[in-house]
């Protein structure tokens, strides 16, 4: 089983390891536990104050950090950019 994360990965973890609660933090460790024919994908994640956790990487504990939106152009802005090609030498 691939690991979903790698070393450097912003991902929201639980540190009471209860699936809830979840915090920003890094991963800095990514790997699988191999228990005889059972593979688990796991991670280290270190919190911000420097408490590190170790997690399975495909449960609940772990969640990928949403990327954040590019921010909306606001209204207007394209008719401006229109006013100043208008106004340029050749424009429309």
């Amino acid at each position: 089983m691939d690991n979903p994360y790698k070393v450097g990965d912003r991902v929201l973890a639980a540190r009471a390891q209860d699936g809830q609660n979840h915090e920003e933090a890094t991963v800095v460790d990514a790997y699988t536990l191999i228990m005889g024919p059972e593979e688990r994908p796991m991670v280290c994640v270190e919190f911000p104050d420097g408490e590190r956790v170790y997690l399975q990487a495909n449960g609940d504990d772990v969640q990928t950090v949403a990327l954040e939106e590019p921010e909306a152009v606001p209204d207007g802005f394209d008719d401006e950019v229109a006013a100043v090609d208008e106004d340029a030498p050749g424009g429309g």
